[in-house]
């Protein structure tokens, strides 16, 4: 029980031939800074700093800890925009969010209903998001093979990399 405390602290137990011995954790490495604003965090990088903002935070949950997790990954990659703001992403698109609810707005002015409504629903964030419907479409292809895991990821990809075939 004492162990599981100091390893929730930080601290670590270590046996030595004098006995146990009470050491503090290594120094934290250096925070990873990216060189440009448009230059991607390397998946590496951004893997540590989760990992170290979320032993930050452990004790937080729901809606907090996401809070937290933002900021402190904004903190260590200050000139990158890591996160989609005013309902749209790095790369100027809307958001899936920001897609469904402006399609929502236009079925609801349109007054449709029932199976119309769907259809233009789909017709509607096809055409404002077709990089997603078509990574959809991969899913659902895959799917019907029988395809799950690794193998359905995988084929996800490749489909969304060539999508003729």
């Amino acid at each position: 029980m004492l162990r599981i405390a100091l390893l929730a602290a930080g601290l670590v137990l270590s046996f030595s031939p004098t006995g146990f011995a009470q050491t503090q954790p290594a120094p934290a490495a250096p925070k990873p800074a990216a060189a440009a604003a448009d230059e991607p965090v390397p998946r590496a990088a951004r893997a540590e700093a989760r990992r170290d903002c979320y032993a930050e935070n452990i004790a937080l949950s729901g809606d907090d800890l996401r809070r937290a997790m933002r900021d402190c990954m904004q903190e260590r990659f200050p000139g990158v925009k890591l996160y989609a703001s005013d309902g749209l992403t790095r790369d100027g698109k809307p958001t899936a969010a920001t897609a469904r609810a402006a399609c929502k707005q236009e079925a609801d002015a349109g007054g449709l209903k029932g199976a119309e409504r769907t259809a233009a629903l789909l017709a509607c964030f096809n055409g404002k998001r077709p990089d997603l419907a078509q990574r959809a479409e991969c899913r659902k292809e895959a799917r019907g093979k029988g395809l799950d895991g690794d193998a359905l990821k995988a084929a996800i990809a490749e489909c969304g990399r060539n999508p003729q075939g």
